[in-house]
């Protein structure tokens, strides 16, 4: 099968992912705490048999694996608590701010230099989340809310735990980082369990089943992506940047509108337009 329909099959799971967690946030396990304990616990599960199939093995560094861990369980606390307050066609465009904080982690910690060209990109990315983030008030201060920082910080925290990935994988394999990650993200999320334990006791098939297809997204997404990458960088990043999990909300506005976000015509082409644009920004600062 052709590299780029490995991509294309990562980018579409990827955005359905996005969807059933927000539906599953918004409509079956309203406590954040509960789902990312839950989701967190599924992705371990269906991490450990192609870990061992691959041959994973104990980490060279505990230390950067642990880092990584540690800002992969910070990105997936905030992930949750984001995707449940903000729109996806609002949230998933603030994805490209990875790119921004991938700059500056590099030039800080790695000794990259920052070229002027990219502080035009830096700038597109910035006013592209503004605009992406208006709504029917048109106002600009929509993205000046607590909410917008805490989903920009979640990229923060991605792009950084992006960064310890690939130094641990320097010396590691694959699926030896993604055991240990999951290993460790889940031993940090016990004691959470004290947030939510009395919910436990009504937890039923209808709240484990989106997450079980989460799991199965996610492990679908991980392999086909790599596949991709493995073959061919370029084209595979430029398709998985493609923004289906928008496309799925602004389907879903139209046919189902109660059951994830409804705007009108006029944001969702402002959206998309603000996303094209940061989408384009981001990969100009990554080349």
């Amino acid at each position: 099968m052709p590299f780029y329909v490995y991509a294309l099959i990562g980018s579409m799971s990827s955005g359905l992912f996005v969807i059933v967690a927000k539906l599953t946030s918004k409509h079956s396990i309203n406590n954040p705490w509960l789902f990312n304990f839950l989701l967190t616990t599924v992705t371990l599960i269906f991490t450990i048999p192609p870990a061992i199939y691959y041959h994973a093995t104990i980490p060279s560094n505990w230390v950067i694996i642990t880092l990584a861990a540690v800002f992969s369980t910070l990105f997936n606390i905030f992930y949750i608590f984001s995707n449940k307050s903000l729109d996806v066609s609002v949230y998933m465009p603030l994805f490209n701010f990875r790119g921004i904080f991938a700059v500056l982690i590099g030039m800080l910690f790695f000794g990259e230099k920052i070229i002027t060209s990219n502080l035009i990109y830096i700038f597109l990315i910035i006013i592209g989340g503004i605009f992406s983030s208006l709504d029917e008030k048109f106002n600009i201060k929509s993205f000046f809310k607590n909410t917008i920082f805490i989903g920009i910080l979640s990229t923060f925290f991605l792009a950084t735990y992006n960064a310890f990935t690939k130094q641990v994988m320097v010396g590691d394999s694959l699926w030896t980082t993604n055991l240990w990650i999951a290993i460790i993200n889940f031993i940090m999320m016990i004691p959470t369990i004290a947030l939510f334990k009395k919910e436990l006791k009504i937890l039923d098939f209808a709240h484990i089943m989106p997450v079980g297809a989460m799991g199965i997204l996610s492990t679908v997404t991980s392999f086909v992506s790599n596949t991709a990458y493995s073959i061919n960088l370029g084209i595979s990043s430029l398709i998985m940047n493609l923004p289906f999990s928008m496309i799925f909300a602004f389907l879903f506005s139209v046919f189902a509108p109660r059951l994830l976000e409804k705007h009108t015509l006029k944001i969702y082409a402002i959206r998309f337009t603000s996303t094209a644009v940061m989408i384009w920004a981001a990969m100009q600062l990554t080349r």
